[in-house]
């Protein structure tokens, strides 16, 4: 129970005094800064924990109700002097000069009044004395000698406030609170709920720093924004999008840096100044290192993973911004050619260079062949993080390989359909009939990964089963000017599956099928629709007769 004190109430403040209390009540632009000011005290009274709840207590016979906010630390607590000379005076500090005290300024409490409250209730304890001070609505105070101790310190902030107001409150509270209290080291709970977390970026590259008593932690952005934190024993002091290096966020928690009088900056002073150049060592050496680290973990994973394109993005904002880290980054194994072995970022740039790289995916005939003829082929699929980064990089043009480049691949002997000897001989007949320049008819696959032919019925190549342009593949002349082409048939293509079962009983109807499907896409007309029908009945006559 607690037992009044023989000292009697505080007087009002003289005049001059009260303007100077109140122009520091209502020195930050937030009322609720207040909770930042009491877990700062509680922080530095060496506190581990600090617990903020919020209770309502219904009205009692009409009028409004009261929320009761409960600010509780387990730290030194506080005997008579320091009430005395700290709690109810003010600028009067012992922090002042420690830079194991986040607080500077002996003023923090006062912020409680901001909140406009109709009492506060401070109950504390230390070497053996325990006070309760008991704050009026105009801001005199009575202290009170407790006959029970308490753990640290506990304020209370009484309130009147309808159900409405009460939740409205909570609900910024917990804003406030979760951000004024983001990376402490102590347990900040709201509501019985772990409110602050640990100094870190949610960010795929980061680098760290730890010496004593600073922690720095940078990584970059996907949007190349910027963002800087300031902290000081992980109590924010400022966060600003306006960060100091382009495409990096850092937070810099040190104990060396100090909030400004109205907690609206950070001091820019010697010691600011020596932990910002903490952060530029690190953004500038050992964040691009980590980076293309990374990348190279994740190219060895998968080059074509949605890890691997934040990761090629960030490269290649940073190589753009820095053209001669791309040489300082050499050495770095960040693409993979098409047998999966790893390739370094010099090796390509030659590549570009002699115009002999190429991008295309694992199993592509194409690729497979560019690659036996000396060029670096890339595994980079089109549309994909790797090529992307190829393209800004090296100015590789966006169309890889397989979608400028066809090669359909010979069947094997043993794999030969039965059929096939009469329709590639049927349709010779019948283009040739025709007058085209043709060097014969072939049966072929188009079915290779990244294969851009492999829903066509036929191409043609000026040779079987070379690397031929997709713009080439439809060329079939007739004039004397034109170079003999091949015909190849897609023998995976479901047509051309049945044709190969109707060709031996009616080879020619089955030839004029597979013609006009080829011709169907890009220059069939009536004329030529009847031409080949009309070739292809005279053969069959002719054979009939024969």
């Amino acid at each position: 129970m607690a037992r009044a004190s023989l000292k009697p109430p505080s007087a009002p403040l003289a005049p001059d005094a009260g303007d100077a209390l109140e122009t520091l009540v209502h020195q930050f632009a937030d009322p609720l800064s207040f909770f930042r000011e009491l877990v700062q005290n509680s922080v530095d009274a060496g506190s581990r924990e600090v617990e903020i709840r919020f209770e309502y207590e219904p009205p009692r016979g009409g009028g409004e109700g009261a929320m009761v906010v409960h600010v509780d630390d387990w730290g030194e607590g506080m005997d008579r002097a320091i009430i005395d000379t700290q709690l109810t005076r003010l600028f009067s500090s012992s922090k002042e000069g420690d830079l194991t005290k986040i607080g500077k300024f002996g003023i923090g409490f006062v912020s409680v009044f901001a909140l406009e409250p109709d009492a506060v209730c401070v109950d504390t304890s230390r070497g053996g004395e325990n006070w309760r001070v008991l704050f009026r609505k105009d801001r005199t105070f009575t202290r009170i000698a407790r006959d029970e101790p308490v753990e640290g310190t506990k304020v209370r902030l009484i309130k009147s406030a309808s159900r409405d107001e009460f939740e409205k409150l909570r609900e910024r509270a917990r804003e406030v609170v979760a951000y004024w209290c983001r990376h402490l080291p102590a347990e900040v709970r709201f509501d019985g709920k772990r409110i602050n977390e640990p100094l870190d970026l949610d960010l795929p590259v980061t680098v760290r720093h730890v010496e004593a008593d600073t922690e720095v932690v940078a990584g970059y952005t996907i949007d190349g924004a910027r963002f800087s934190g300031y902290y000081n024993k992980g109590l924010t002091l400022l966060e600003e999008p306006s960060g100091l290096f382009p495409g990096v966020a850092f937070k810099l928690s040190s104990r060396y840096l100090e909030h400004t009088l109205t907690r609206d900056n950070v001091v820019r002073d010697r010691n600011f100044d020596k932990a910002i150049g903490i952060v530029q060592r690190l953004v500038e050496r050992e964040l691009p290192a980590r980076l293309f680290e990374r990348l190279e973990e994740e190219v060895a994973r998968d080059p074509e993973s949605e890890a691997a394109g934040r990761l090629y993005l960030l490269a290649t904002r940073r190589l753009e911004r820095r053209p001669r880290c791309l040489a300082a980054s050499a050495a770095r194994r960040v693409f993979r050619d098409l047998a999966g072995t790893p390739v370094t970022l010099g090796a390509v740039r030659e590549a570009a260079r002699r115009g002999r790289l190429e991008r295309s995916v694992p199993g592509s005939a194409v690729g497979e062949a560019l690659a036996r003829g000396g060029s670096l082929v890339l595994h980079a699929a089109a549309g994909g993080p790797a090529a992307a980064a190829l393209a800004n990089l090296f100015g590789l043009i966006p169309e890889g390989a397989d979608e400028r480049l066809c090669r359909p691949q010979p069947l094997e002997d043993g794999r030969i359909p039965a059929g096939a000897a009469a329709l590639c001989r049927a349709t010779a007949d019948l283009l040739r009939a025709g007058k085209a320049k043709l060097s014969g008819v072939h049966l072929a696959r188009f079915d290779t990964p990244a294969s851009r032919i492999a829903d066509r019925v036929a191409v043609t190549q000026r040779s079987f089963g070379e690397t031929t342009p997709l713009d080439d593949a439809r060329k079939l002349g007739a004039s004397v000017f034109s170079r003999k082409r091949a015909l190849v048939l897609n023998a995976a293509h479901p047509a051309v599956a049945r044709l190969l079962v109707l060709a031996p009983r009616e080879a020619e109807l089955a030839a004029y099928l597979g013609l006009k499907l080829f011709f169907l896409d890009h220059r069939l007309n009536v004329e030529l629709d009847a031409e080949l029908v009309l070739r292809a009945m005279e053969a069959r006559c002719r054979r009939r007769t024969a």
